[in-house]
C-alpha cells in the first residue's frame, strides 16, 4: 500500500543504500547500467551543498519513512546560457519499490516542486525506447513525446537511441488542475 509518499534531503546512507543497490545491472536495470562508477562527486555534493542548489540536484523518495529510491534534477540548456536552462529529470528506484506507482508519484511531485520553486518553463527527461515502463510513467504524468535523440547514449558496448520527452508549465497546470497535490497515486 503505497499510503505515505515523500521527498526529502538524501543522507550518506542513502548514498550507501544506492551503491549498493546499482552497482549491477540487476540494480540499476538494463537501461541505467553504464558500469562502475565512483561516487565521490556525489559524496562530495552531499557535504558541501546537500546535493540541492546546483546543476544536478537529488532527493531520496521515501514510502512509509522508508528509502524507495531518489530522484534527480539536472540544469540542460537549449542556447544561451543565461536565457534557456531548463531541467531534465530522472528516477532511480530500488529493486523492491518498482512496479508499484511509486515512479509516478515521484516524477508527477518532481515536476511539481520544479514548477513551484523554480523559474523554469520546461522540464524533460529521457528513456530509452525500450523502456515501456518509464515511457507509461512520463506519459500518465504529461510529458509529451518530442522526438528521438538518435545513438545519444553509450551503454552495454554500444550506442542507444534515446526518446526526448517535456511538459511545459502550463501543460503540467492543466493536467493537475483537478488532482490534489498530496496524492499519492
Amino acid at each position: 500500500m503505497l499510503s505515505h509518499l515523500e521527498f526529502r534531503p538524501v543522507t550518506e546512507a542513502d548514498l550507501d543504500a544506492f551503491d549498493l543497490a546499482f552497482q549491477s545491472e540487476s540494480g540499476a536495470t538494463q537501461y541505467q547500467w553504464f558500469g562502475f562508477t565512483p561516487t565521490t562527486a556525489l559524496r562530495e555534493a552531499l557535504r558541501t551543498r546537500g546535493l540541492l542548489a546546483g546543476a544536478d540536484n537529488m532527493l531520496a523518495v521515501t514510502v512509509n519513512g522508508e528509502l524507495a529510491g531518489r530522484v534527480e534534477w539536472l540544469e540542460q540548456r537549449w542556447g544561451r546560457r543565461d536565457t534557456s536552462l531548463c531541467w531534465e529529470i530522472a528516477i532511480g528506484l530500488l529493486p523492491d519499490s518498482r512496479g508499484r506507482g511509486i515512479g509516478t508519484w515521484a516524477q508527477r511531485e518532481l515536476v511539481r516542486y520544479l514548477f513551484t520553486h523554480t523559474r523554469v518553463e520546461r522540464v524533460q527527461a529521457t528513456t530509452d525506447p525500450e523502456n515501456r515502463a518509464e515511457v507509461r510513467c512520463l506519459e500518465k504524468v504529461g510529458f509529451r513525446l518530442e522526438g528521438i535523440v538518435r545513438r545519444a547514449q553509450w551503454r552495454g558496448g554500444r550506442w542507444h537511441d534515446q526518446l526526448l520527452f517535456s511538459i511545459l508549465r502550463d501543460e503540467f497546470d492543466q493536467k493537475t488542475a483537478g488532482s490534489s497535490a498530496g496524492s499519492t497515486r
